[in-house]
């Protein structure tokens, strides 16, 4: 019977400072980015234009600044006393025999006529009121405004504005008369700018009892 034998194999290990330190190559490169030096980059570059931007901001800021000097206001015009105007309506300057085609005083108007002619002097007795009416016929003021006037003794007693819508225009006002101690009445028609068109005049004399 024949005898068995052991083989034994030995393994020699390298000891750990015997290590090869030779390099293994690589099959491509490995780029590594420094994201901290990347931002700080960033911001020193951001740094230096925002401290560019402000100087030439302060530079523009000094030459655009004015001194805080007042100067003294211009010294007052002296001016003449005003003129006194006279605002008395004055004649007008159109050709009155064409803008006013009748202008007639009468005791009453029927259907847009005058029925007669008051005489001068008008007698009243002292407790009486009489109507007087101050009617006019007007042509080529379509469109125009005028205004009756009735004065007594120079003082306005009353103002009635006419508007024109046609041509030619008819258009009476009415006035209530009573004695008085001065009677110089005056009606007349005056137009927007205080042109005066045309005027009657007309005072009272008393009835004798």
């Amino acid at each position: 019977m024949s005898e068995k034998k052991n083989i034994v194999i030995k393994v020699k290990y390298p000891a750990a400072g015997n290590m090869s330190t030779k390099p293994v190559s690589a099959s491509g490169t490995i780029t590594e980015w420094n994201y901290k030096r990347i931002v700080l980059v960033l911001g020193s570059f951001l740094l230096i234009l925002l401290s560019l931007f402000y100087f030439s901001g302060n530079e523009e800021e000094k030459n655009n600044i004015t001194t805080g000097l007042t100067l003294p206001e211009p010294a007052a015009e002296i001016k003449a006393p005003p003129e006194k105007v006279d605002i008395t309506p004055t004649k007008n300057k159109l050709d009155l025999d064409k803008v006013v085609v009748r202008a007639q005083l009468t005791s009453e108007i029927k259907k847009n006529e005058p029925i007669d002619t008051i005489k001068i002097p008008l007698k009243i007795g002292k407790k009486e009121s009489l109507w007087i009416y101050y009617f006019l016929e007007l042509k080529g003021m379509k469109g125009k405004s005028v205004f009756h006037e009735w004065l007594l003794n120079g003082e306005l007693v009353s103002r009635k504005k006419v508007n024109i819508s046609a041509d030619p225009w008819r258009t009476a006002s009415k006035q209530v008369i009573t004695y008085t101690t001065n009677n110089d009445w005056l009606v007349r028609l005056v137009d927007e700018s205080g042109n005066i068109l045309n005027e009657k005049t007309f005072n009272l004399e008393l009835k004798e009892d």
